[in-house]
């Protein structure tokens, strides 16, 4: 029939070009008939080649006959037509098909090249879903960031107030009301921190088989005694390179998720499992380039319920900040966009399947580091720190946070020098170097980043200590987690948690400093 078609034009169309072609082609008569169809059109279509044959092209599509021939009526004015088609495939899965109509390739016979775009198109979604969650992100971030310096100076101002005010003053009930407010905005901006991706993060070498184990009771206090949970760990150390108080919030979101997917009880289930991923199988939201190393061990971690599922349409917007299928009251959609992004930030990646009434799998994965040491948090040494020696040199660009966390160093006793960029530090430390116990630094500012600013200064004095205090990340300089020197205090914060982490700092042991005459500041 093919031989019949292109009898008077062979070089126009020859037989080995249609039949082995890649995309997918078909013959048409001028009733949309189909007069021949090649092996690629067979596979789009999921149909043998007799069954193809002497359909009419309407009759191949999913979306009726209206595209087709509003296609048909474009073909026949124009000369071509472009539309893209639903059509099931032989296993019986939707795909989507793009076709491109020729007219009059022979008399009275017009050309369908079919192209399966479905991979595509999906691709293009995600892309378009990742734009927007970065430029939400961005938004978020950079309200979040301004919130937590504003929030910081209430909490400050708050607590010392409270701190003057016997337990029958009139007025310490309002001041406890505006401090429980906020706090309550403290976690509202570090969700949308997390969010964003412009969190701080401390990370360290984590077994992920240690942090389920130990947070496994601590999980099941969380839910309802109707629900069961059950934890397996991978046979090998899973070993991450990853914030532990953050991996252990990502749990507990996913937790309180999956318990409220199960109002009539059911089961939870947490794995954790060293995997091999070939590059074909890393997800697209990781946006590799191709200088960038690709790994291929993973550490996976996964949390299933067989709950009530998702719908496509919740799962299509699950990790939108502000989404949520709860009811009204009971959720503020903040917990999956937070996880999202402090997975993302850590370099992994997460993927949800659910369906309607058959549970849902969430499942991460974080690039697996090889017989790396796991290295357990320093703790201070107890006891009272003495107070009225201790210098501190205070490095903050906003005027606000700058002040509140000086007076309260200074109410706590120590002596304070500030200074309101990274410049105007290195100078007061080129003077007062040798009396600093301690650096207090801002992550993000102008001029140089707060660790860029750490490392110039230990390298004129290697034992001095350092605690960063921010709630928002935008720096390539990462935070030294790991040294017993340095440490990290999130932003917003109340005064009574800054000077008890300044206390367990200055409590740790440090080289014995050269002796140097101490002067008033």
């Amino acid at each position: 029939m093919i031989e019949q078609a292109f009898a008077p034009h062979p070089d126009v169309y020859p037989r080995t070009i249609f039949f082995e072609a890649a995309d997918a082609m078909l013959i048409l008569d001028d009733d949309r008939t189909v007069v021949e169809a090649n092996p690629a059109a067979c596979a789009v279509f999921g149909l043998s080649r007799q069954a193809i044959v002497d359909q009419a092209l309407e009759a191949l599509v999913v979306d009726g006959a209206e595209p087709v021939l509003a296609a048909w009526r474009e073909l026949l004015a124009f000369g071509e037509s472009t539309r893209e088609h639903q059509v099931r495939s032989r296993g019986g899965a939707m795909r989507l098909v793009e076709c491109r109509y020729r007219a009059g390739v022979l008399a009275n016979r017009h050309l369908c090249i079919a192209r399966d775009i479905t991979d595509r198109r999906l691709v293009e979604a995600r892309l378009a879903q990742s734009q927007k969650m970065e430029s939400v992100g961005r938004l978020a971030g950079g309200i979040a960031h301004d919130f937590n310096n504003l929030l910081t100076a209430i909490l400050g101002y708050t607590e010392m107030l409270l701190g003057s005010r016997p337990a029958d003053d009139p007025d310490r009930a309002d001041l406890e009301q505006i401090q429980k407010a906020g706090l309550r905005a403290a976690s509202l901006t570090q969700q949308l921190l997390a969010f964003s991706r412009k969190q701080v993060l401390v990370p360290k070498n984590v077994d992920l088989n240690q942090t389920v184990t130990a947070v496994t009771s601590m999980l099941g206090r969380l839910i309802r005694e109707d629900i069961r949970l059950t934890c397996e760990v991978a046979p090998v150390p899973a070993v991450v390179r990853i914030d532990p108080a953050q991996i252990e919030q990502v749990l507990v979101n996913l937790v309180l998720n999956a318990r409220d997917a199960l109002p009539a009880g059911g089961e939870i289930r947490i794995e954790v499992a060293r995997v091999r991923r070939s590059p074909a199988d890393l997800s697209p939201e990781l946006q590799l380039t191709p200088l960038d190393p690709v790994p291929v061990d993973y550490v996976r971690l996964r949390v299933t319920d067989n709950g009530v599922g998702l719908s496509p349409e919740a799962r299509a917007h699950l990790f939108e900040p502000f989404y949520t299928t709860k009811d009204v009251g009971k959720g503020r959609g903040l917990g999956l966009a937070s996880t999202y992004g402090t997975v993302r930030q850590s370099n992994g990646f997460i993927d949800v399947e659910s369906q309607e009434g058959a549970g849902t799998t969430f499942t991460m994965h974080f690039p697996a580091i090889p017989n790396a040491p796991v290295r357990e948090t320093m703790t201070g040494a107890a006891g009272e720190v003495a107070r009225g020696r201790e210098l501190i040199l205070l490095v903050e660009d906003e005027d606000a946070v700058r002040v509140i966390v000086s007076a309260v160093l200074r109410r706590s006793g120590y002596r304070v020098v500030e200074a309101a960029s990274p410049r105007a530090a290195y100078e007061t430390f080129e003077r007062h170097g040798c009396d600093i116990d301690l650096l207090v630094s801002d992550v993000v500012m102008p001029e140089m980043s707060g660790p860029a600013l750490a490392q110039r200064l230990v390298g004129l004095r290697p034992e001095l200590r350092i605690l960063f205090i921010s709630g928002y990340s935008d720096i390539t300089t990462p935070i030294d987690a790991d040294s017993p020197n340095v440490s990290f205090l999130r932003k917003p914060f109340q005064a009574s948690a800054l000077v008890a982490r300044v206390q367990e700092m200055l409590a740790r042991p440090n080289p014995v400093k050269p002796p140097s005459g101490s002067s008033e500041v």
